[in-house]
């Protein structure tokens, strides 16, 4: 071998090294950063169970887990658990009964969504605004407080007016607790700890009681037992959940373009347990398709951990503030907007609904001191 060959080997060798050097170096750093947050939890509360009994605890454990760590599927998965809930007959045909699915089902869909986020995301405004602006806005933070409380109120209000069965309250309150826990499982880049397990909990449990749902089972496994009881016992088909599912499955294609409907239709069965598939009659996928989705999401899980840099800001979808016209803007749209200029929380729901409800922005009562900012001894 000739000296120069020699040379240029040696050359890029070292090259090698120290690319392969820098390239793990920052793999150590990326997975050093993203699970610093979790760490910081969990020595900031070393008592898993803590979320159960303080609710800001809990807010807080949930908005990073949620808002931080893992927000793209964490939305998905609370998609998901709504769409699970049109497996089940009797909540099916309540929802095609009132024909807002066949006509207006980006609307349906969308204002379910945006009551979701003014009940749940109040605590997360709070803590971006203290993050982003120099002096707290202790004004607006009450007025977070009476936005949870409107949208709550305007849940019940509607829910008011249809048959719905306690047990169904209970298993759609499950799942927004159960999904998201089991895609994190499955498909997020590490696993969830037993302190966000409960402070999940936390938060809807709070919620529920909030709603009069009774009998909340005290533990996620309990839940979850629970849950598959229910499942066992409900979950069976029925047109209307092929109608139902069908239209919000329309709706989540939306964007795509229509030749590739059928394969978006496949991909979304990829997601689904056998049970599910029967109860919507919707075939099972290609075997080789279920393969490259749960690859993918394999890939993307391991990608997150150790190239890509965590989150700084939090997400969420809710306005920070109203706009001179008193209205909420969503901070982002995922399909064509139905308030592109802004909603009034009052107003969200059935258009029959609109203008009615029991409270408003105005009128509003916080219970407590404590209620205004989410905390519970």
């Amino acid at each position: 071998m000739s000296f120069p060959t020699s040379l240029l080997r040696l050359v890029k060798d070292r090259l090698s090294f120290r690319y392969s050097l820098i390239l793990l170096s920052y793999m150590a750093l990326v997975r050093y950063l993203r699970y610093r947050r979790i760490n910081t939890l969990l020595r900031k509360y070393p008592d898993p169970t803590l979320p159960l009994r303080n609710l800001q605890v809990a807010k807080d454990v949930a908005n990073s887990s949620g808002g931080l760590d893992f927000p793209y599927i964490n939305v998905v998965s609370l998609e998901f658990a709504l769409f699970k809930t049109y497996a089940i007959p009797s909540i099916s045909k309540i929802l095609a009964a009132t024909k807002q699915f066949a006509a207006q089902c980006p609307k349906r869909v969308d204002d379910t969504g945006l009551i979701l986020c003014e009940m749940t995301e109040a605590n997360k405004r709070q803590w971006y605004r203290r993050m982003t602006e120099a002096n707290p806005d202790s004004e607006e933070d009450i007025m977070d407080a009476k936005r949870e409380r409107v949208a709550l109120e305007k849940l019940n209000f509607i829910h008011g007016h249809y048959p719905i069965r306690r047990e169904d309250y209970l298993y759609t309150l499950a799942l927004f607790i159960l999904e998201p826990l089991s895609w994190f499982g499955r498909f997020e880049w590490r696993k969830v700890t037993e302190l966000e397990k409960n402070a999940l909990l936390g938060v809807w449990t709070n919620i529920g009681k909030n709603m009069n749902i009774e009998n909340i089972p005290t533990t996620v496994d309990e839940l979850a037992q629970w849950a598959e009881n229910y499942e066992r016992e409900n979950m069976v088909y029925a047109h209307s959940n092929v109608a139902i599912a069908s239209a919000t499955t329309s709706h989540l294609l939306s964007r795509a373009p229509k030749a590739l409907h059928p394969l978006g239709r496949h991909i979304v069965s990829t997601l689904l347990t056998d049970r599910l598939r029967a109860a919507f009659g919707i075939p099972k996928p290609p075997r080789g398709l279920t393969t490259v989705i749960f690859g993918i999401l394999t890939l993307r899980k391991y990608f997150i951990r150790y190239f890509l840099l965590p989150r700084k800001y939090l997400y969420f979808r809710s306005a920070l503030r109203a706009n001179d016209q008193g209205k909420f803007v969503p901070r982002y749209n995922k399909y064509t907007p139905v308030y592109p200029d802004g909603y009034h929380i009052e107003d969200l729901g059935p258009s029959k609904f609109r203008r009615l409800c029991p409270v408003s922005l105005k009128t509003v009562q916080l219970v407590s001191s404590k209620e205004k900012f989410g905390a519970e001894e």
